[in-house]
């Protein structure tokens, strides 16, 4: 066994081998290719040309040169910094170009050999307009690889000035304890000089059969904030709900979770009901980054299935959402959230971090439903804490390596209840083993045992886990070019990838030193007990295809998965 310092150990290697892919990147070019481009077409002398541009074996041209819409050939000499936007540049034989930036376009021939400075390259175009002489980029959105959020991100509702509607739309995700939950009712941002008072006030209707006028069907969610400054400000408010909510939400997405069960009859996360309220106090560092403080008192129920219809396997019956335990809560909770990803390609640039730590006290009815007698209440007081850290980094153009660390769970206190317990295995962690469905490894270091009961559930007290791919794009354009293309054309893009990826992780109790499944408080399992799998796949962009083959259990098979979004 090893002590508990030993994930820090574990974690500062992890910091340190995506610090060190950073590093080696050093000697690489840091601007971005958009703007360098940009400022080079603006630039008072630089030489603009429209459509296609060639300089012939005998010609020199001096100075800057900035193309739009090409293509670019060149065999003779440039002795400036030649830009292509939005055209693909030819560099032949004997060409010589003092430095080189292309944007929405591709290279061919030997810029090593041909380019005597700086090159820059970004594949996707540039969207723009011209003010003039003078080329103005417009703003583009995040680029989102799920299609159905297509249209909905081409027009996201103004950030910068009052607005108010009546929203009908769908709340968190399909899933079988609820169908499709329907939100309807009033949002409203109002602006001010110093600051922002927003309002969501919503009524939750759940469409699973039985549909009955009650707190099974109905619900609702009222969330309301007062924004002390913009970009950089503080925000207090509240809310009120009457929720169903997942136990475990930092495996999948929910869109991703939603599509299982609404086409395929499998739901990969368990539920419970919350009603209650909580104020809480934002900061906010710009887009980037911030830190939430809340306060809330709360009563967790047991949810049920329900019977959701589903486009495969209808008529079969659904994986028992598990009984939870049922009380009153009091939680506070810390929240720090890090963004600074860039997100214009499906080779992602920067950090996320997603780190919580939860204090909770109250009185709970332990396991309902797994007893042979009614649970009676008792106290219970505990503190979680749970990490989420990923980096993502461009190794070359069209080239990515991501790295992603999770761990957390129990830290001190009474044993976590139901809601709060982890897990691994499955499409988000683990995809070599099938999700819940642990027979195959003993001991289950995935569920923690939770296999052996009605509906499978999570009992594992903390988990670790780790996540390494490489993607390479390989530029597939048969159906579209552009990823900001037409939002129902859910085929092949530009953006395609095949993806290399490994993953190992695991999950443990905290109790009396078993030497399987549970350790000591301080001690952390060695990582020859992790389960393991490495897989390959292709990327479309809009989905994904991947195999991945369980590497510490032979007798699992290999699973075939389909995916609607990134891996992480």
């Amino acid at each position: 066994m090893t002590r508990m310092h030993g994930a820090a150990v574990v974690a500062a290697l992890w910091l340190t081998s995506a610090g060190t892919a950073a590093a080696q990147q050093q000697g690489a070019p840091t601007r971005d290719a958009a703007t360098a481009a940009v400022a080079a077409y603006n630039a008072e002398r630089t030489l603009r040309v429209t459509g296609a541009f060639e300089v012939g074996a005998d010609r020199t041209v001096t100075g800057d040169v900035a193309v739009l819409n090409g293509p670019v050939n060149v065999a003779g000499r440039i002795t400036g910094t030649l830009t292509a936007i939005n055209a693909d540049v030819r560099l032949a034989a004997g060409a010589s170009v003092g430095g080189l930036v292309v944007v929405g376009g591709t290279i061919t021939g030997s810029a090593a050999n041909a380019v005597r400075g700086e090159v820059l390259q970004r594949p996707e175009l540039l969207r723009y307009h011209l003010d003039g002489d003078r080329l103005v980029p417009e703003s583009e959105l995040a680029y989102d690889e799920a299609w159905w959020k297509r249209r909905a991100r081409r027009r996201p509702p103004p950030d910068d000035r009052s607005w108010r509607d009546l929203t009908f739309t769908s709340a968190h995700t399909y899933n079988r304890v609820e169908g499709l939950p329907i939100l309807v009712g009033p949002r409203i941002r109002q602006m001010t000089e110093w600051g922002r008072l927003s309002l969501d006030a919503f009524g939750i209707a759940r469409t699973a059969a039985p549909v009955r006028w009650d707190r099974g069907t109905l619900g609702h969610d009222v969330t309301g904030e007062l924004q002390l400054g913009k970009k950089l400000g503080v925000g207090v408010g509240g809310r009120t709900f009457d929720i169903v909510d997942a136990v475990e939400d930092w495996q999948m997405d929910e869109g991703e979770t939603g599509l299982a069960t609404a086409v395929l009859h499998r739901d990969l996360r368990d539920y419970y009901r919350r009603h209650g309220g909580l104020g809480f106090v934002t900061l906010r560092a710009g887009l980037d980054a911030n830190l939430t403080f809340s306060f809330g008192d709360e009563r967790w129920e047991s949810a049920r299935d329900r019977d959701p219809i589903s486009l495969f396997r209808n008529g079969d019956p659904w994986r028992l959402n598990p009984a939870m335990d049922e009380g009153t809560m009091h939680l506070a909770t810390t929240r720090l959230r890090v963004d600074t990803r860039r997100r214009e390609s499906p080779l992602w640039g920067g950090w996320y971090l997603d780190a919580e730590i939860e204090r909770g006290s109250g009185t709970l009815a332990r396991d309902p439903g797994l007893l042979t007698v009614i649970p009676r209440p008792e106290p219970v007081r505990y503190t979680r804490g749970l990490v989420d850290a990923r980096r993502y980094t461009q190794l070359a153009p069209g080239a990515a390596l991501n790295l992603r660390f999770v761990t957390g769970g129990w830290m001190s206190g009474d044993r976590l209840p139901t809601q709060r317990r982890l897990s691994v295995g499955g499409p988000g962690t683990l995809p070599g083993y099938d999700f819940r469905r642990s027979w195959r490894v003993h001991p289950d270091v995935l569920t923690c045992g939770g296999t052996s009961l009605p509906g499978a559930p999570a009992l594992c007290d903390r988990v670790m886990l780790f996540q390494a791919e490489y993607r390479s794009d390989f530029r597939v354009g048969w159906v579209r070019n552009d990823a900001r293309d037409d939002w129902w054309r859910p085929g092949f893009n530009r953006h395609a990838a095949w993806v290399l990826f490994a993953d190992a992780g695991r999950g443990w109790s905290v109790g009396a030193p078993d030497l399987a499944t549970a350790y000591a408080k301080d001690d952390i399992p060695p990582l020859s007990t992790f389960r393991g799998d490495v897989g390959v796949g292709l990327d479309f962009g809009s989905f994904g295809i991947y195999l991945a083959k369980a590497t510490s259990t032979a007798a699992e098979p290999m699973n075939v998965i389909v995916r609607v979004k990134h891996r992480f």
